[in-house]
């Protein structure tokens, strides 16, 4: 992509650059935003400090630079999602980016944000109205790993502006990161300062780095103090050197000569150890070999076979009373997208509540070729802070082109307090960071990465993705698997520090070969044996991927309890897995069974199995359940009997979901519940 790079000067603003073209995009152009009649603004988004060197920055690197004066202030600053406010500081973003973008024709903007969600979603907010993708190659990473990255790869940056404890004017301003790194290391032992400067402790100005074909040098300086040991440089005369580069040499020679990361390079942990790399070798070779019949789509699923099979009527929905506070699930069904969401917003309005109601959507479709035209439709329903959402294709009966299961949450509901009048509102957290990094993907789309609702997060559904290309890692289901899981754990501290994916409670991992189904297993047993997972065998996946782990966790997962229970009943063996919050508030129930013969798999025992599962998740109180079934073997009426005489409506919302195979070839049907 052609990419302008928004610069202040800083070293992270030019560090970014490097990663773009690391990526394989072209820098070209820079902007930047400077302070009118003034050194030192008060900014929330603009370094200031050092503004006057930026002019260099158009010779130094060798493209243009747009420059524009800062009109507006900080005015839209009480809430982390930004909506364009006239006057505020961001619009004047929006006004010289709309400029580069009709002169210079470029696709992507580069941003050196490192921590701040204030500032990426504001620049997420401009880079949306333009059309542009933002790259944010540096979101989230270790600071003091990003820190040495810097210095190793030739970036030249001094300190131009100091204001934290440890930190002094005249002993630190103008001092290179190279030589402050080890100081700036016992100051974050010692005071947790943010070694990058993220909490403002201090910020820099790059005289040289690798994209640079001319270095800037300093020739004097006015120092400016103030009252707290805050100080700051101002530049009074600067001067362009040039280097020793020929001519024809291009930026990503420039830039993959200094060593600096592509988006693979940060795929490193992700190998196993030796010892766990001979373990899953050894693995390999007992593996089960995939049962042809069970990857072919049932003939009397094809379209015009059959008339249309027997729909149960799931317009109705059940409000579920949970600790953080109500939420609802149901599944509806129907030709089109739009007709699912007419019918959608219908139920949700009738209950005095919207589409942003919703935190959670899962989404089978008949075809995967038919996602792209689907999620056109998607995204005129959801804008800010969409829900978490999952997509597979799944073998739906003829008449049935899509299916979608929603957890929703009443936002007007506050818990009473016990024995007072006071009451405690619950909160609702989105994650929906679109800029592209070498953190977790990017959601560019109508999709959040995550959706905390008091103390549970709801997790998109994840697929092994590299961050930085958003392309499907190479290396098959281990490697897919591997990073899958990276990223749900990623996400899930991003959204509550003390937590990783430890804290996943429940979730369901979708495969395309009833083989892969034993790797997943291992990858997930390697960080986390606390969760209970239901593996699912679909024709396909987003983008062709061969896993796809869909989760929901709850920040105090070392407070649940965990039950494994089995019994047999005929011929069919079935297995309990249920994990339970101290205080039974939150409960998840998995229950698997399982025969020589799916011919054993009665209504009866259908019907056994499901009024269990209700039992150990505790009927008296509403539940979500899923029925996955596999749809070679159990016909969808045999299922649909079973739930209408044991599912008690008023109670239990439900969803039946067909699909080619489950967690092994001789199991044909898992229910699954969640109570929160």
């Amino acid at each position: 992509m052609r990419v302008v790079g928004l610069v202040s000067g800083g070293k992270d603003s030019c560090y970014n650059l490097l990663q773009c073209v690391a990526a394989e995009h072209e820098v070209v152009a820079l902007a930047n935003l400077s302070p009118c009649n003034t050194d030192e603004l008060d900014s929330y988004m603009y370094q200031s400090v050092g503004h006057m060197g930026v002019g260099l920055y158009a010779e130094a690197v060798g493209v243009p630079l747009f420059r524009r004066t800062i009109q507006g202030s900080s005015l839209n600053t009480t809430s982390i999602t930004y909506t364009p406010t006239e006057g505020d500081e961001v619009e004047d973003l929006f006004l010289l980016l709309k400029e580069i973008k009709e002169k210079c024709s470029v696709d992507a903007v580069s941003v050196g944000a490192v921590l701040s969600d204030y500032q990426r979603v504001r620049v997420e907010n401009v880079c949306s109205r333009l059309s542009l993708v933002c790259l944010s190659f540096m979101w989230r990473r270790d600071q003091s790993e990003l820190l040495h990255e810097m210095v190793e790869c030739g970036i030249d940056a001094i300190i131009i502006k100091v204001a934290a404890l440890g930190l002094e004017p005249k002993k630190h301003l103008g001092k290179s990161i190279q030589q402050m790194l080890p100081y700036l290391e016992k100051m974050k032992d010692k005071y947790r300062l943010n070694v990058c400067g993220e909490g403002g402790e201090y910020e820099t100005f790059t005289l040289d780095c690798p994209i640079f074909r001319k270095r800037i040098i300093v020739k004097e300086v006015e120092l400016v103090e103030s009252s707290g040991d805050v100080g700051y440089l101002n530049f009074k005369k600067l001067e362009l050197v040039d280097k020793e580069i020929p001519e024809n040499v291009t930026q990503r020679e420039l830039v993959m000569n200094a060593g600096v990361r592509k988006p693979e390079d940060f795929l490193g942990d992700l190998n196993l150890a030796e010892e766990e790399q001979q373990a899953e070798d050894q693995a390999k070779e007992h593996s089960i070999d995939d049962n042809p019949e069970v990857f072919s789509r049932p003939a009397e699923l094809e379209a015009g076979s059959l008339p249309a099979p027997e729909l149960l009527d799931v317009s109705n929905y059940t409000v579920v009373n949970t600790a953080t506070g109500f939420t609802f699930a149901d599944s509806f069904t129907g030709r089109g997208l739009e007709d699912v969401m007419m019918k959608l917003k219908e139920c949700l309005v009738s209950n005095d509540m919207e589409l942003n109601s919703i935190i959670s959507i899962k989404m089978y479709i008949h075809d995967m070729c038919d996602y792209e035209q689907l999620n056109a439709q998607y995204i005129k329903y959801f804008t800010v802070n969409p829900p978490v959402r999952c997509v597979v294709e799944a073998p739906l009966p003829a008449n049935v082109c899509i299916q979608v299961d929603v957890v929703g949450w009443k936002h007007n509901f506050v818990t009473s307090v016990e024995d007072t009048d006071l009451v405690q509102p619950v909160s609702r957290t989105t994650m929906h960071v679109q800029s592209l990094s070498h953190w977790a993907p990017a959601n560019i789309g109508p999709y959040s990465q995550a959706i905390k609702v008091g103390d549970v997060i709801f997790v998109a559904g994840m697929i092994g993705l590299i961050p930085g290309t958003l392309q499907v890692v190479p290396g098959g289901i281990e490697v897919q698997a591997r990073l899958a899981l990276r990223h749900i754990s990623r996400v899930i501290k991003a959204m509550a520090p003390s937590a990783d994916i430890r804290a996943v409670v429940q979730g369901v991992c979708f495969v395309t070969k009833l083989s892969d189904v034993a790797v997943a297993q291992r990858m997930i047993a390697r960080q986390s044996e606390s969760q209970i997972t239901t593996y699912v065998v679909v024709p396909a996946l987003p983008r062709g991927a061969l896993v796809e782990w869909q989760t929901w966790a709850c920040t105090e997962n070392d407070k649940f309890e965990y039950e494994e229970k089995g019994y047999t009943t005929g011929n069919v063996s079935v297995r309990i897995r249920r994990r339970w919050y101290h205080d039974n508030s939150i409960c998840a129930v998995n229950a698997v069974a399982g025969c020589i013969s799916s011919e054993d798999l009665t209504s009866d025992i259908i019907e056994e199995v499901i009024s269990y599962t209700l039992t150990k998740a505790d009927a008296s109180l509403p539940i979500e359940l899923t029925l996955y079934y596999c749809c070679s073997y159990l016909a969808r009426t045999l299922v649909i009997q079973a739930v209408k005489r044991v599912i008690p409506s008023n109670l239990v919302s439900f969803s039946l979901v067909p699909v080619l195979a489950l967690g092994d070839k001789y199991s044909y049907l898992e229910v699954t519940a969640r109570r929160h």
